[in-house]
């Protein structure tokens, strides 16, 4: 489980990643003291520009807004600024709202915790085991992520899906992840679930459910549910993110997909709801110890997530917390119990690193000092100070943990580099051996050999070095032969065919680009596409049966060889 675990915390941060500057602006309504408000806007003093998105924050402290301020542009088309009411996707975070409406639900005693999820949902296959509701909130369900069998099925990001597909295609499933409370697996599957089940119990539409007993009575007027791509929302920031050359808008066509996202709002509301959990204008003090009550496995273990909120400690003090990606939106809610204080960062800028940024607020406000920065992970561009041409000799792949690959290639002097589950982004050179992820604060330190190779690295992030080693397992053109055909899932409905191209295993599907397919070792191989990750084929006599396909929120799916070749 640590392996999975240790691939799940990259995946959550690694996201498009790129360099991005803010623009500081207009009057700020704060109550903290010059020094402290300086320090943040340190914070953001790179992107104090007119040509980029940005970001909006808040503390909040002992019930009252003590500093908000936004930074850059709504909408870098017509030079909008970004304000304190701008509206963002506020993305995961969003689940807290979903988990308060179900445990409202439970109040009610319309839903219990325990009951499987089947007696809300029947038309969600039997896996032999109860998939209780409780799980589908703290991500222990098993149950495949939806946003990885999609990509597998052939659809991509600027599709219009629906939950209707949702639905379906998590139905046709004919196996979990793993057994029920045994494993945790952060997914969107849960919580697409949770608004289904919410709309069914409530006999209500989700978005006006939330409004009777969340936005309506404390007065969050601006916040608006996303449940239709064609909505018109005003004051609502556009989302975008930097792809190396410049900025392009994020793409997001869902239609009444809500539960896990979909909420948009404003630094201003969201401090009423946090305002909320010590005020209980709505809810009660039983009902948040809930939402804040981390999962248990059934083995006895203890995860840190809880109901849509993240229960950890930072520097002495308990935090309760979540982030959010969608699109080019990121978000970060920190909340401090103990202390009555709040920190939140909201931002359209898809490389701004709301997670940083938002742990970065709280240390300035409780310490006084700039939070500390081993590596010194401005956002200035980097300095290229590598001899030309040396960067050849690290690309390859490196497998960090089972099934987790880095591959890096070289391009216009530039190392990039495209992780398991991941998209490809250019990496920032500090030497001529470390690159830098900024927005993670991450190392990388390529390690030269006896030999004179570069054949193994060391990833360095949250103080932790994790070993990697390069993969140098190679098959020639007439072994991958036995490989090629055509493979279906009857789980997704979708066939790939492999065939070998210039000394290349390839996955093509007519909707999705070609999936490289490098070998790992005998009868594995990775790919190379976001939502593939390592390939097991299953042999009898030595004859291809089909191969089960794994990646960061799916284990195990199959696909048949079901011809040689397809036939027309």
């Amino acid at each position: 489980m640590k392996n999975n675990q240790f691939i799940q915390s990259i995946a959550i941060v690694l996201f498009v990643i790129q360099s991005v500057m803010l623009h500081a602006q207009d009057k700020n309504d704060s109550a903290i003291n010059i020094d402290t408000e300086q320090q943040i806007n340190n914070l953001f003093e790179t992107w104090n520009t007119n040509k980029t998105p940005g970001a909006a924050v808040a503390i909040i402290k002992d019930g009252k807004i003590l500093f908000k301020k936004a930074y850059g542009l709504a909408n870098l088309e017509f030079g909008i600024k970004n304000s304190p009411s701008t509206l963002f996707n506020i993305a995961s975070n969003s689940k807290q709202f979903t988990a308060y409406a179900l445990l409202h639900l439970v109040e009610e005693g319309k839903v219990d915790l325990g009951d499987d999820i089947r007696k809300y949902i029947p038309e969600l296959p039997d896996f032999g085991e109860t998939i209780k509701v409780k799980t589908l909130m703290q991500h222990t369900h098993g149950i495949r992520g939806i946003t990885y069998l999609l990509g597998m099925a052939g659809w991509n990001i600027e599709d219009v899906i629906s939950r209707e597909v949702v639905l379906k295609i998590l139905s046709q499933q004919k196996e979990l992840n793993f057994s029920p409370e045994t494993d945790f697996s952060y997914n969107n599957s849960g919580y697409m679930l949770l608004a289904e089940l919410i709309e069914r119990v409530s006999e209500k539409p989700f978005h006006r459910y939330l409004d009777e007993i969340i936005f309506t009575p404390l007065e969050m007027k601006s916040t608006v549910l996303f449940e239709d791509y064609q909505k018109v929302i005003p004051d609502l920031a556009n989302p975008y993110f930097f792809d190396g050359m410049g900025y392009k808008k994020g793409i997001r066509n869902s239609k009444d997909i809500v539960g896990n996202t979909g909420i948009r709002t404003n630094i201003e509301d969201l401090s009423k709801w946090i305002i909320n959990f010590d005020k209980e204008k709505v809810g009660n003090q039983a009902l948040f110890n809930t939402l804040a009550k981390p999962g248990i496995l059934k083995n006895g273990d203890t995860i840190g997530y809880s109901c849509g909120q993240i229960v950890s400690m930072h520097k002495g003090r308990q935090v309760v917390s979540h982030g959010g990606a969608d699109a080019g939106y990121r978000s970060q809610i920190l909340r401090f119990p103990d202390d009555k204080v709040a920190v939140i960062v909201l931002t359209n800028d898809g490389s701004l690193n709301a997670h940083e940024k938002a742990y970065a607020i709280a240390d300035i406000f409780f310490d006084g000092i700039k939070m500390a920065d081993p590596v010194k992970t401005n956002d200035s561009k980097p300095t290229k100070i590598v001899v030309k041409g040396t960067l050849k000799r690290y690309e390859g792949k490196f497998e960090l943990q089972p099934g987790f690959i880095m591959e890096f290639n070289e391009k216009e002097e530039n190392l990039y580099i495209t992780a398991t589950g991941q998209g490809t982004f250019p990496l920032e050179t500090l030497n001529e051996k470390q690159f830098q992820i900024r927005r993670i604060s991450a190392i990388i330190t390529f390690i030269e050999g006896d030999n004179g190779n570069f054949d193994t690295l060391t990833f360095t992030h949250n103080g932790q070095n994790t070993l990697g080693k390069r993969i140098q397992y190679k098959l020639d053109s007439a072994t991958l032969e036995k490989y090629t055909g055509i493979y279906y899932s009857p789980e997704l409905h979708t066939s790939y065919e492999l065939s070998v191209e210039n000394g290349v295993l390839l996955a093509k599907h007519q909707r999705q680009e070609s999936t490289r397919l490098s070998p790992l070792g005998k009868n594995r191989f990775s790919g190379n596409t976001w939502f593939f990750g390592t390939f097991e084929f299953e042999l009898q006599e030595d004859m291809v049966k089909g191969f089960r396909v794994s990646a960061d929120r799916v284990r195990n799916l199959r696909f048949n060889k079901v011809a040689e070749t397809y036939s027309y």
